[in-house]
């Protein structure tokens, strides 16, 4: 008394807690729940605990002791004995289904920490309620063991929630991916609300959206080893049969004698085959479908880590439009992205020039700072992009002055 389960939970949530998310990096770019919304969202727990608790009949979570008094007096003068209600504990199957979607963005904020920090008072108070008496609910106890279930109730309430959101925002982008490609991905997540917190909805980019997929990329990668082995089996046996057919029996004076010979046709063809998969040094395209649905997967959760380095504004989409850039191949690419993305403003194509133009000159006074196994950006590459940048602004500044000067 109590168990060892409570403050383990305690622990590993502090300390996943403290590390440095994603949408961290820079405080600018991410919505965090206010002081007073974590205080409405405790208020709001506290109460939904409590009225959990009360359900159990354990004495000191009941309403008519809840007001300080002891839960019992003496073994023969107990509060279930005065009140007639038993001690039944916690039933997750008589909780409302309303009453937990209500208080679903409560449980949620702060990332749980919220849910935390009430169920440790609570089990606080329990451990101080059952006193000697432990998990004997006859002489008293019991509080303790009931918070922890409540405490395992509610944790995993607070999970499926978190999970049934990154779910449906990764469906959402996968979807989109779908239907529109790369362009219609960048658009979306370029319009996407970014949180750190988990009180939000679906179509919001969160900390638990890249945990989220981080889970669905390891349960992927196990079904697509599975599948890989029960193919490389397969396989091992079609070659098997193969290569024993290449063999020729022989027998004579009771003596087997089996042979190879290198000049047959067929024998040659098999030997080439095997000679070529071993040349073959470059990663294969998946073929299978979880294979390809392993490489979307990762694909996605990369662009949504590059989205947090982004800020949602100016600067943000034309240090984005520079990263395509040096993308591309050619500057015939280069520069129809240039117009496509900027020329609706003169405004927008200046504030490129003048990030391009400060990136060749930052990387060329800070070359000197290399080191041999550093990198740098490409400078040729960044002027000729510069230069492209201006050619498309110079047009567009020629069209807004011929279309001014018309009658």
């Amino acid at each position: 008394q109590p168990d060892q389960s409570g403050m383990n939970a305690d622990i590993s949530t502090e300390s996943s807690s403290t590390e440095t998310a994603p949408w961290e990096m820079e405080s600018q770019h991410k919505s965090k729940a206010t002081s007073k919304e974590l205080e409405e969202a405790k208020d709001e727990v506290t109460e939904l605990v409590h009225s959990l608790l009360t359900t159990t009949g354990a004495p000191g979570f009941r309403e008519e002791f809840s007001e300080g008094l002891t839960p019992y007096e003496t073994n023969k003068n107990t509060p279930s004995a005065i009140t007639g209600q038993k001690f039944v504990g916690f039933d997750p199957s008589k909780v409302p289904g309303d009453v937990l979607v209500k208080a679903s963005k409560s449980l949620r904020a702060g990332r749980g920490q919220v849910l935390q920090d009430v169920l440790r008072n609570y089990e606080i108070r329990g451990i101080g309620l059952d006193g000697m008496a432990a998990d004997d609910v006859e002489n008293g106890g019991g509080h303790y063991r009931e918070v922890s279930k409540v405490r395992a109730f509610l944790e995993g309430f607070r999970k499926a929630e978190v999970r049934r959101i990154c779910r449906e925002t990764a469906t959402m982008l996968l979807d989109k991916v779908a239907s529109e490609g790369v362009q219609g991905l960048d658009s979306m997540l370029g319009t996407m609300p970014r949180s750190s917190d988990d009180t939000g909805e679906a179509g919001e980019l969160t900390d638990s959206l890249l945990e989220y997929l981080n889970d669905a990329i390891r349960q992927q990668e196990k079904k697509v080893k599975k599948t890989k082995r029960e193919v490389k089996v397969e396989m091992d046996k079609t070659q098997d049969e193969k290569i024993d057919a290449l063999w020729k029996s022989s027998e004579k004076d009771g003596t087997r004698t089996e042979t190879l010979d290198p000049n047959d046709p067929h024998v040659q063809k098999v030997l080439r085959e095997e000679i070529e998969k071993t040349e073959i040094k470059e990663e294969p395209i998946p073929e299978s479908a979880t294979e390809k649905i392993l490489l979307l997967l990762k694909m996605l959760r990369d662009r949504v880590k590059a989205e947090a380095v982004f800020v949602n504004n100016e600067k943000g989409r034309n240090l984005r439009i520079l990263s395509y850039c040096m993308k591309l191949e050619t500057d015939e690419q280069r520069k129809k992205l240039i117009r496509k993305e900027l020329r609706s403003s003169l405004d927008r194509l200046d504030t490129f020039c003048e990030l391009v133009a400060s990136a060749i000159e930052y990387t060329e006074s800070t070359s000197y700072q290399l080191q041999p196994s550093s990198s740098s950006l490409n400078v040729p590459l960044l002027k000729r992009i510069y230069a492209l940048a201006v050619d498309v602004r110079a047009s567009e500044k020629f069209k807004a002055t011929s279309s001014g000067l018309r009658p």
